[in-house]
């Protein structure tokens, strides 16, 4: 359930009545429908709403040229590399309709002065004042906005931008810089790419502030990092995966989509120095003095909103394979981009390669699967992400969930899909970006399936911010 401080911020998605809407197409006796893309520029210029639900979490971002400040919010950022970490950032560049208008102004201050602050206020009027200024002035004026939310800001620590004082974390970053990663190959050549009608900017994040009372434990951030849903058809008998007696001993990440920050379950806010109420936290200049062996002190520094997807692939033998991932975010709506983040860097059991690079290399194809709070589903992904298909070759039949086995559901050469998922995007392959410890792959989404069970009595909810709680409130 969301807190009460959430619950006004709610998303519910349902399609428009999928038999009579254009584009989209029953199969499987009426029991799915699915929409091939991509959609033309003319129809995008009437309706550039996302065809289908997608759990992208949102945040503002602050900038500055050393003249002109600027404000924008940002849906989808997303945390893309571990070491250096680096954030992606995705804007409009190309005017598709009056939901997507280029934010060239923003853009152009952000490259100009070449750093940003992420930064996310508490649920409430101050939140609410600043998504309102934003969505009430044009992007040409987005230089006024600041001002114009009335809201008290102060500037970064290591950044010219300024942040709203009353934010309770605030990531400091900078536009990435060329550098080399741990086996010597270029990365970060340039700092931002051009995905279809967007650009993805890469921002090395180099200090984070976080409450002082979220940093000392007395308050804990509370983020659902999967959408509410209920399947209405009926599900097979839950199977309980076991892991297998081999990897006994292996590190085992847990998951559950009810997330706090600081927990029992996540590492203590490292803090070198305190100010403005804010604990802070400087990342070491180079990605090698910021690896730990250890797999805990390994994770994210802080936590960052990011939503986690099912990615699904399967090898060139026919193998079905899936790997939950956080760092997935749509960066492009025409074409619809889907960018998945897989770990390639051999740094310890957290970051490792995953086989699921090299099938989607081969097969030049990945599936991703919207995931839901159902306790079968939590316990394939939970399954999934621990066991690695050179571990166990069954992993996906072990997980727990079926795989449709109808051609007109995932023709042979595509991704599995996973009926008991909601919603599924097939991805064809169109580029590849080497980060430090991870390679992006861009998936141009070619066509989108939906349940016919999700629909307007049955919609999927789902809550973009996160809250700030007291720790004896949940």
């Amino acid at each position: 359930m969301l807190t009460e401080s959430l619950k006004p911020y709610e998303y519910l998605w349902s399609p428009d009545n999928l038999p009579g809407s254009p584009g989209w197409q029953a199969i499987n006796n009426g029991h799915a429908y699915v929409r091939e893309m991509p959609e033309t520029l003319e129809y995008l210029a009437t309706d550039s709403r996302w065809p289908a639900f997608f759990p992208a979490p949102m945040c503002l971002v602050t900038t500055t040229d050393g003249v002109q400040t600027a404000l924008e919010k940002v849906v989808g950022a997303s945390i893309v590399d571990r070491f250096p970490y680096v954030m992606a950032l995705s804007f409009c560049q190309q005017p598709l309709s009056e939901r997507h208008h280029a934010r060239q102004s923003f853009m152009d201050i952000l490259e100009q002065g070449g750093t940003a602050a992420v930064q996310f206020l508490p649920p409430g009027p101050l939140l609410d004042q600043a998504m309102r200024t934003i969505l009430s002035t044009p992007d040409e004026q987005t230089h006024q906005r600041i001002a114009r939310t009335g809201l008290a800001t102060r500037k970064a620590i290591t950044i010219d931008a300024p942040v709203f004082e009353d934010a309770y974390l605030v990531y400091e970053m900078r536009l990435a810089s060329p550098t080399k990663d741990f086996y010597g190959h270029p990365i970060y050549t340039t700092p931002w790419i051009n995905v279809g009608s967007h650009r993805v900017y890469f921002l090395e994040i180099k200090t984070i502030q976080l409450r002082q009372d979220i940093a000392a434990g007395q308050s804990q951030i509370y983020w659902r990092s999967l959408p509410v849903w209920q399947s209405i058809e009926p599900s097979p008998p839950m199977i309980i995966p076991e892991m297998p007696a081999s990897l006994a001993d292996r590190y085992i990440k847990k998951y559950n989509p009810h997330y706090f920050f600081p927990s029992d379950g996540t590492v203590a806010f490292e803090a070198d120095s305190f100010q403005n109420d804010m604990a802070i936290k400087h990342l070491p200049p180079l990605p090698e003095d910021q690896i730990e062996v250890d797999n805990d002190r390994a994770r994210w520094p802080s936590f960052f909103p990011s939503s986690t997807c099912m990615i699904t692939t399967k090898t060139q033998a026919g193998i079905p394979n899936a790997m939950p991932c956080g760092s997935t975010t749509i960066i492009s709506r025409h074409p619809l981009v889907i960018a998945v983040c897989v770990a390639y860097a051999n740094i310890n059991q957290r970051y490792a390669p995953r086989a699921t690079l090299d099938i989607i290399r081969e097969s030049g194809r990945f599936g991703c699967g919207v995931p839901f709070i159902d306790e079968r589903v939590i316990q394939a992904i939970n399954y999934t992400g621990n066991i690695s298909l050179k571990d166990d070759p069954k992993k996906v039949f072990h997980a727990g969930l079926a795989i449709a086995a109808s051609e007109t559901e995932a023709p042979a050469d595509w991704s599995p899909v996973f009926p008991d998922l909601p919603i599924h995007f097939e991805c064809h392959v169109t580029g590849e970006i080497r980060l430090g410890t991870h390679i992006m792959f861009l998936g141009e989404v070619q066509r989108i399936r939906v349940r016919a069970d999700v629909t307007t009595n049955n919609p999927q909810e789902w809550c973009p911010w996160a809250d700030v709680v007291l720790v004896n409130k949940h």
